[in-house]
This record gives C-alpha cells, structure tokens and sequence, in this order.
C-alpha cells in the first residue's frame, strides 16, 4: 500500500456518527448544540446526512457543523438530500460545485454509487452506502476510501428493511477491497464484534447522537 495511503487510513476514525435529520433551518441551533455534545464525548468522524432541506438549508447546516467539527479536529463528510446533490455534483464528470461548502469527503448514496463513472473530484475522502456485493465492487473501481455496508441488524431507521446478520456482513466484508464500517442497529459497545466481523469501524445515528 502507498505511504500516502497507509497515513490516510491512519486518520480514519473506526467510529462513524451519521446524523439525523433537520427539517428546518430553525432547528440548526438545537443540532449544532447536540454536534458539540457528540464531538465532546469523542466523535470524530460525521457524515452530515440530511434529506428534509434545501440547498440555502443544507449549506447553513454544513456551514454550523464545519465550525464545530474542524474547532474538535474532527472531519466532516457531506450527504445532501438527493435534489441538492443533483445540484452541486455532475455523476459523468465527478466534479463538485464551487459554492459547495468546503466539507474533508463527499458521500455517495448507493444509487449514485451506481450511477457514477469516476470518483468525486476534489474530496479528501469519498465514501458510499453499500448494501450488496456488486455496490461494494463498484465502489472498489472508483477507489472510494471507505463505505457503509447494511443493515447489519435491524434497525428502527429503516424498519422495512431485512438485515444481513453478521455472518452475511462478514462474508461482504472479506470481498472489499476498502475499509467497511458496519451500519444498522450498532451500538457504542459493538465496535470490538464489528471488527472481528471484518468491518473496520461501526457508523450509527442513535449510538453516537446525544439526546436533546
């Protein structure tokens, strides 16, 4: 593995906070106080997942939280909702926006994964949610720097969802040819199983998001 690589990887938190959803911008206040709680308890790695705002809303979000995460010397990884996405990234090109706010990575959902031809242009780390063995392939192609792989286990964020188990996950994990973070139904406590299971790290919402 390149040096540059291996001293990346190094920095790679193995716990990942997706946060919750924000539904106005009159909620910002409130998030950015329980960011600051989560980054306080150790977290340092967020993926800023958000599927309720508009493109002023989610940059005012994305702004908030890159104080908070780059004051914690934490990193900070941007998923907009999917029209805002389709604002600010071009899949054919891999280029982002110059009024993108200026996040550490980039994170493709499975379906743009999918969609894509190259890696996202400009990121320090580009990350993808995978859910089966052909997303993890692909992401392997555009040489990402980490995914998400769910569910592992039932999860009330996605209650219709059929998780994989860990035997299932374990199985998917062996076929990545980057590091694999194990989502869905994690708790804080879970992180020493998930590993032994072949993730890298565990990503969550409940898990790491402190309560208002």
């Amino acid at each position: 593995m390149p040096d540059d690589l291996t001293a990346d990887l190094a920095t790679l938190p193995r716990q990942l906070l997706v946060t919750p959803d924000v539904t106005s911008r009159t909620q910002i206040a409130t998030f950015a106080s329980q960011l600051a709680q989560a980054l306080a308890r150790g977290i340092r790695l967020v993926q800023l997942r958000n599927r309720s705002l508009d493109a002023d809303g989610y940059r005012a979000l994305a702004e908030s939280a890159l104080a908070l995460t780059h004051a914690a010397g934490a990193q900070l990884i941007l998923n907009p909702p999917r029209d805002v996405a389709d604002l600010w990234l071009d899949i054919a090109s891999g280029k982002h926006a110059g009024t993108v706010p200026q996040a550490d990575g980039w994170h493709l959902t499975s379906e743009r994964l999918m969609a894509s031809q190259t890696r996202p242009a400009g990121w320090r780390r580009v990350s993808a949610a995978c859910h089966d063995a052909a997303q993890l392939a692909q992401a392997g192609r555009l040489e990402l720097d980490f995914v998400t792989l769910s569910p592992v286990l039932a999860t009330a964020t996605h209650p219709e969802a059929t998780p994989l188990g860990w035997p299932a996950f374990t199985a998917l994990a062996a076929q990545a040819t980057l590091p694999v973070f194990a989502l869905g139904g994690m708790r804080a406590d879970m992180l020493s199983n998930a590993r032994h299971a072949g993730a890298y790290g565990i990503a969550a919402i409940r898990a790491f998001w402190p309560t208002a």
